[in-house]
């Protein structure tokens, strides 16, 4: 059995003294292990990459041959927290998604980061990413309408509880306990601040540990943490994108 398809490398560890596991994103298959033997070559996490399959039934682990066609980080090596975003992407995925279950919605996000790595707007992809994972496990954000007034238009607060969305006059009185919405989040016309950024990834931070602790208690990737560290001490060149 052998399939051949673009693929984002999520993970990659030793197995043997000559033998990795791999762990690999793809539109069709899904999040799919196997093992690359006698390499020499470097596999970096976050390379877009040809990848080949082949095992003898689809519920083997099976072997990898691996040709990259784009390495994100031969551009951003210099650059620590776009390193950071590329290992808490991988991370997220590989621990928080299930084996060979497709997410072409997903994949297509985690792409588009990647390969727009090297351009001012990376942070504000790598915050779309967390929604649509967010979407894409069931712990989507509901933002479409007040959900007590039904109203569309003026939405302010979301609710940490629910993920709902309501408008100001509804969510004043409760306002310590809820999250302040970001424009951007409602408007992809809408041209984000630093502040809007840091109020989005703590929103994104809040659902993503209600799912991770519940499919498996594990932590959120130290490297999310420490990307949201460096961004919390305002280094102009890193988050003064938006201003």
């Amino acid at each position: 059995m052998q399939w051949q398809e673009q693929s984002i490398i999520l993970s990659s560890k030793p197995f043997s003294e000559n033998c990795r596991l791999v762990s690999v994103f793809n539109r069709s298959m899904g999040k799919t292990s196997g093992l690359v033997k006698g390499t020499k070559s470097v596999i970096h996490v976050g390379d877009i990459s040809d990848v080949t399959w082949k095992g003898r039934n689809a519920d083997q682990l099976g072997t990898f041959k691996i040709e990259t066609v784009f390495s994100p980080f031969s551009f951003v090596f210099e650059n620590p927290l776009e390193i950071l975003a590329i290992d808490s992407v991988c991370t997220l995925c590989s621990n928080g998604l299930p084996d060979r279950a497709p997410h072409g919605k997903l994949f297509d996000s985690v792409k588009r980061f990647l390969l727009e790595l090297v351009h001012k707007d990376w942070l504000l992809n790598y915050v779309l990413f967390e929604k649509m994972f967010l979407s894409e496990v069931g712990v989507g954000l509901n933002l479409s309408q007040c959900a007590v007034t039904g109203k569309k238009d003026g939405l302010f607060y979301v609710s940490p509880r629910t993920g709902k969305a309501v408008i100001k006059e509804v969510g004043e009185k409760y306002k310590d306990k809820l999250f302040v919405l970001p424009k951007f989040l409602l408007d992809a016309d809408e041209e984000p601040s630093s502040e809007d950024i840091l109020m989005a990834l703590k929103i994104t931070q809040h659902f993503l540990k209600i799912y991770f602790c519940g499919i498996s208690s594990r932590e959120l990737p130290m490297s999310r943490e420490y990307l949201v560290q460096g961004l919390l001490k305002g280094d102009k060149d890193e988050t003064q994108y938006y201003n």
